[in-house]
């Protein structure tokens, strides 16, 4: 099962637009990883209508967004094989009307003694044209973001 790390949510973060990136983090609200010889599955869900930004004027246009498409719930669900730091899980990431191929790199990073009790996701996507509610911003031709998370996981043995 995956847990968020000490508060630690999954970090959105936009290339450049304008002068400015979004910056957005979300909640773990579910997730479960399984590793087989095979290699990995990730199921996880992020509380996008719980986002969070920095600044009051992209948390509203970031909620404005996950109203608009009726985006509350990102759910993510992906595989992939093991390679030499991990794993390369291959999937699509989903927020109501918008989905979106998602490639994201797992490594395990906990402490020596139990190094999958703690992971971390890395990769990026882009989402194409987007219309941002920013005044000065409207439409951006290609959108894309980075994707940075460090996740507790809980062992659960079948």
């Amino acid at each position: 099962m995956v847990h968020t790390v000490d508060g630690a949510d999954v970090r959105l973060r936009s290339g450049r637009i304008g002068l400015v990136t979004v910056d957005v983090t979300a909640p773990v609200v579910s997730g479960r990883l399984t590793i087989a010889e095979s290699g990995a599955k990730l199921a996880l869900v992020l509380g996008l209508d719980q986002l969070r930004t920095g600044n009051f004027l992209m948390q509203a246009a970031a909620r404005t967004l996950v109203t608009r498409h009726q985006a509350h719930e990102l759910s993510y669900d992906g595989s992939g094989p093991g390679n030499e730091g991990g794993w390369s899980v291959n999937g699509t990431a989903v927020a109501g009307d918008v989905a979106v191929d998602l490639v994201l790199e797992l490594t395990a990073i906990g402490a020596a003694g139990a190094p999958m009790a703690e992971i971390e996701l890395v990769g990026s996507a882009n989402v194409g044209t987007v219309h941002l509610p920013l005044p000065g911003l409207g439409t951006v031709e290609d959108f894309s973001f980075d994707v940075d998370a460090r996740l507790a996981l809980i062992p659960r043995h079948e």
